[in-house]
């Protein structure tokens, strides 16, 4: 089984909206502020093939069944990495919520 590593660099851009629509404006310090909590949190709480999976979808755009033929496993078997992925990470966001 081939290990991987992601690195969870500053570098990393997530896209998240730039739009306060409650109070009708920009608020780049909350939004900073999310980054920084979601990547601690990818970091920290997941595991390796999680992470792995988590990252190739959401922020490389890769399609499931190629995430797959990468690490040599089923299409199911990622869907439920994501799927397990997101639990975990919306456990934390609902900490700060």
């Amino acid at each position: 089984m081939r290990k991987f590593k992601i690195s969870l660099s500053e570098s990393v851009e997530l896209k998240l909206p730039q739009y306060d629509y409650v109070n009708g404006s920009t608020n780049n310090a909350e939004i900073e502020k999310m980054k920084n909590i979601l990547r601690n949190a990818i970091a920290s709480s997941l595991t390796e093939r999680q992470r792995y999976c988590i990252c190739r979808y959401y922020l490389d755009g890769i399609k499931m069944k190629k995430i797959a033929e990468e690490l040599n496993i089923y299409p199911s078997t990622v869907s439920r990495h994501i799927d397990s992925a997101k639990r975990n990470l919306k456990k934390i966001a609902d900490c700060y919520c």
